[in-house]
């Protein structure tokens, strides 16, 4: 039992000491880590600041304090990412078995703060093939189990799950370690999360899964064939239903809108790209059967 209980305090993360007053002046001073402080040893707690109800400390604090660390001034190493990773891969199953708690927070910002890693590792590589393949797995596992599909809250502020894990899936999916197996993985796991929402995406959430989707068709290994099998199968769910029902009329409008916002997002990316080209056709050839 002792041996239990020494492992599960090691997997937690480290509880909040300082106050909100401390992370406001981490963040007025541009990020600067404060004398006699460590950048890492501040990052292992925030981690348990992601999942605070306050929006503030949160948002704009510990996921805006971690972010610069990580990605824009370069303050972690790859050790100090590592063990950082897996303390966000851990806290993205916090709960995930009961719905409509606080739990979804840390959850989900957990996955954003996992979106900024990814796109370090993409800037200066450290991840190794298997953890890279750890980190995606997490990722879909966490984007097909999470239940909470609230946007926005009045009073707690973002929750964006979904948003928050298209972040990650779209530069997991800019990344040079993605096999090209991984695609389909990663459209198949766009549609079920259109099908199986309990509740209609309507906080811009279809914007950040078809920014997945571009990530993908502009790769120079871009599965064309498996990008075609998913343009079909989601022109099918976004057809609308013979027979109707809350649950496929939800689908339907889901898919719709994810598929505008894809057709957007490679109507205005004028960067030259075979792929885009080839995934702009095909889609609104797509369109044409459904507007």
């Amino acid at each position: 039992m002792a041996t239990v209980l020494l492992l599960a305090a090691l997997a937690a993360p480290p509880s909040a000491t300082h106050d909100k007053a401390f992370w406001r002046a981490i963040a007025d001073a541009k990020f600067e880590v404060p004398a006699g402080e460590s950048a890492a040893g501040l990052a292992r707690e925030l981690t348990a600041v992601l999942g605070s109800a306050d929006p503030e400390l949160r948002d704009d604090l510990a996921f805006t304090i971690l972010s610069a660390w990580i990605y824009d001034k370069r303050l972690l190493g790859p050790d100090d990412l590592r063990s950082l990773s897996e303390t966000l891969e851990r806290q993205l199953r916090r709960g995930i078995d009961t719905a409509g708690t606080d739990d979804v927070l840390l959850r989900s910002f957990s996955a954003l703060t996992l979106s900024i890693v990814a796109a370090r590792d993409n800037a200066t590589p450290f991840l190794t093939p298997a953890e890279f393949t750890a980190l995606l797995d997490a990722a879909l596992q966490y984007f097909r189990d999470e239940r909470d599909s609230r946007g926005f809250d009045a009073e707690k502020g973002w929750i964006h799950t979904a948003a928050h894990t298209s972040d990650l899936l779209k530069f997991l999916a800019r990344s040079a370690r993605l096999q090209t197996a991984d695609q389909s993985r990663i459209f198949d796991a766009l549609i079920a999360k259109n099908r199986d929402s309990r509740a209609p995406f309507a906080q811009g959430e279809d914007e950040r899964m078809a920014r997945v989707a571009v990530s993908i068709v502009r790769r120079a290994d871009f599965d064309r064939p498996a990008f075609t099998r998913w343009l079909e199968a989601a022109r099918a769910t976004a057809t609308f239903p013979r027979v109707a029902s809350v649950d496929v009329l939800r689908a339907h409008q889901n898919m719709r809108h994810l598929l505008s916002a894809l057709w957007a997002e490679l109507s205005a990316d004028e960067r030259p790209s075979e792929g885009a080209d080839f995934a702009r056709t095909a889609l609104r050839e797509a369109l044409k059967t459904l507007f």
